[in-house]
C-alpha cells in the first residue's frame, strides 16, 4: 500500500510541473508580440501622397441605387449674370430744308442759323453745291457733315452729285458709314423752256449714339414733277414718270438695306404730290412701310411705322421752300 501512494505522488507532481511549464509559454509568448491594444487602433505609417495621384475628396463619389452604382450629381452651374437690355433710340430732332444754291451768302447763313435754332440732332440739306462741306461745318460747329466729295462727272451729274448734305450732331452721334447713290440718271427734261440733263441722288449716312443704338438719315432731292412736265428732250426709253417712279424703287431699296440696322429716317424736296401717281415718294415710301410728315407742298420727312411724332412745324428760310423741324420717339420703331 504504501509503494501505491507514492506512485500517485509523484503523477500529481508531474501534471503540477506541466501546467506551470505551459503558464510560462504562454507569458512568453505575450511578453513578444505586445500588449493587446485597447482604444483607437495603434497608428500606421502614411502613403506618400504624389501631387497628380487623387485623392479621395478629388474622385467623385457613387451611389448604390437599385443595385446599379450611379456617379455622384454635377453640381448645379452658377447662376447666370442677366444680359443688359439693347441699346434703344429715344427723342430726336429733324430739320429738313432746300437752300438753293441762287440764295446768297447772307440769307444762306441766316437760313443755317434759324435751322440750327433748335438744336436739331439731323440736318438734311438740299441744293448746297456751290457750299463746301467746310464752310457747312464752319457755320455749324457744333455738327460733323458728309457728302460724297467726289463730283460724279458724268453728263447729268456735276453738281447734282454734290447736291444734297447731312448733318449731324457731333456731340450725340458718331459716324459709321456713309455713301451716295444715284437715283436717276439722265433725266431729260424742260425748265423754263430750256432743256436740261440731270441726275439725281441720295446721300445717306449711318450713326451711332454713345450706347450703341444707331439710326440711318438720308437727303435727297427728287425730280421736278413730271405730272407737271411730261416734256422730254432726245428720245428717253421710260417716260419721266417712269423714271421718277425707278429712281423711288432705288430709294426704297436702299433704305430697306440700311433699316437692317436701325430706323431709316429720309428727308427732302420730293418735287411731286402724293395723289398724282403710284410712282410718287409719297406712294412709294408708304408701299414700303413708311409714314411722313410735310409741309404744305413737296417737303417731306418719312420716318417707319411706329414712331410718333411729338412736333412737327414750319419755319421760314431763304427759300421757295419752307423747311420743316420735326421731333420723333424713335423709341417704337
Amino acid at each position: 500500500m504504501g509503494e501505491h501512494s507514492a506512485s500517485g505522488s509523484g503523477a500529481l507532481r508531474w501534471t503540477a510541473a506541466a501546467l506551470i511549464a505551459l503558464l510560462v509559454g504562454a507569458l512568453l509568448v505575450h511578453d513578444a508580440l505586445g500588449p493587446e491594444p485597447t482604444g483607437a487602433p495603434a497608428s500606421r505609417p502614411s502613403a506618400t501622397l504624389h501631387p497628380d495621384e487623387p485623392t479621395s475628396a478629388s474622385v467623385p463619389q457613387q451611389v448604390v441605387e437599385g443595385g446599379v452604382l450611379l456617379p455622384e450629381p454635377e453640381p448645379p452651374p452658377p447662376p447666370r449674370t442677366p444680359e443688359p437690355d439693347p441699346p434703344r433710340l429715344g427723342t430726336v430732332t429733324t430739320a429738313v430744308a432746300n437752300l438753293p444754291n441762287r440764295t446768297a451768302d447772307g440769307p444762306f447763313a441766316g437760313s443755317m442759323r434759324t435751322l440750327l435754332a433748335a438744336a436739331p440732332d439731323f440736318v438734311m440739306l438740299n441744293e448746297v453745291s456751290r457750299h463746301g462741306t467746310d464752310e457747312l461745318r464752319a457755320l455749324a460747329p457744333a455738327y460733323g457733315a458728309y457728302r460724297d466729295e467726289q463730283m460724279d462727272r458724268e453728263l447729268g451729274g456735276l453738281s447734282q452729285s454734290m447736291n444734297n448734305v447731312v448733318l449731324w450732331r457731333a456731340a450725340d452721334w458718331s459716324l459709321v458709314d456713309a455713301g451716295r447713290v444715284k437715283l436717276v440718271d439722265d433725266d431729260r427734261g424742260y425748265r423754263l423752256g430750256k432743256p436740261f440733263t440731270w441726275d439725281r441722288y441720295a446721300t445717306w449716312v449711318t450713326l451711332r449714339q454713345a450706347d450703341g443704338a444707331v439710326v440711318s438719315v438720308v437727303s435727297t432731292h427728287l425730280m421736278t414733277n413730271p405730272a407737271r412736265y411730261p416734256q422730254q428732250h432726245g428720245h428717253p426709253r421710260l417716260s419721266r414718270a417712269q423714271q421718277y417712279g425707278q429712281g423711288m424703287e432705288v430709294l426704297v431699296a436702299l433704305v430697306r438695306d440700311l433699316a437692317d440696322q436701325g430706323p431709316v429716317l429720309v428727308g427732302g424736296d420730293m418735287n411731286t404730290h402724293g395723289n398724282e401717281g403710284p410712282w410718287t415718294a409719297q406712294a412709294r415710301m408708304t408701299g414700303a412701310g413708311y409714314r411722313f410728315a410735310k409741309d404744305s407742298a413737296v417737303m417731306y420727312l418719312f420716318y417707319p411705322d411706329g414712331v410718333e411724332v411729338l412736333d412737327h412745324h414750319e419755319v421760314r428760310v431763304a427759300s421757295d421752300h419752307p423747311a420743316i423741324v420735326t421731333t420723333l420717339d424713335l423709341s417704337g420703331a
